[in-house]
């Protein structure tokens, strides 16, 4: 009787301290937007591929914008980056405007959203500052950029493709385009024509261009 005693209030005590355990609640996963970069072409002739997750490389989204008079820009960047590889590709969009008296606003959505939708054929601008613009950084570190003056270049983004998605981390507008152009570079050289060549060097500006061809790109801008 007495170790039936004591098995009972055993199962109470049991019960009771197991009624006082606080159940761990997981909460559900957030919902994320699946992004996606993928880069290839013919540069200068050969042949280059970027992939997300490979070799390092993966995509970064960047905003610039200037403030005055109550009035912001913004030119949003894509690139394919990797820290371990110099070789890089990005290309940039602009310029989106919208009302800021404090100068520290962003774009609302619905802005965000209207400026890619109706930039599916942008023309070509220096510095984004209009349009759009490529710049490719080599093997070297250098970097080569399209010029709008160029005769003969073209990029188009798939309208389809301009998708605005959002999650907990941001606002997202997806894109895959093909383009074409020629980029350049500016070197400094001593000027050969001044004689007898003077000390310091006499230099001058010689510019170097390398084609871009069948340019594929798959990305996103983030608001």
């Amino acid at each position: 009787m007495y170790k039936t005693g004591l098995l009972t209030l055993g199962l109470i005590v049991t019960l009771f301290i197991t009624s006082c355990i606080k159940h761990e609640v997981i909460p559900a996963p957030e919902p994320q937007v699946e992004l996606d970069a993928h880069f290839e072409g013919l540069v200068g002739g050969s042949f280059l591929e970027y992939t997300e997750n490979v070799d390092g490389y993966y995509g970064l989204s960047e905003l610039a914008t200037q403030s005055a008079g109550g009035v912001s820009n913004a030119q949003y960047t894509f690139s394919m980056i990797s820290p371990s590889e110099l070789p890089s590709i990005k290309i940039s969009m602009g310029s989106l405007t919208w009302n800021d008296a404090s100068g520290a606003t962003i774009p609302a959505l619905s802005l965000f959203n209207s400026f890619f939708q109706a930039n599916d054929a942008p023309a070509y601008s220096n510095m984004a500052l209009s349009g759009f613009q490529v710049t490719f950084r080599d093997a070297s570190g250098l970097d080569w950029k399209s010029d709008e003056a160029s005769p003969v270049q073209n990029v188009s983004i798939d309208p389809l493709s301009i998708v605005q998605e959002s999650d907990a981390y941001g606002d997202y507008s997806k894109f895959n385009m093909t383009f074409d152009c020629p980029i350049y570079h500016t070197y400094s050289v001593i000027d050969i024509s001044i004689v007898p060549q003077t000390i310091p060097a006499t230099m001058r500006d010689s510019i170097g261009t390398i084609q871009i061809d069948q340019a594929s790109y798959r990305g996103w801008f983030q608001r």
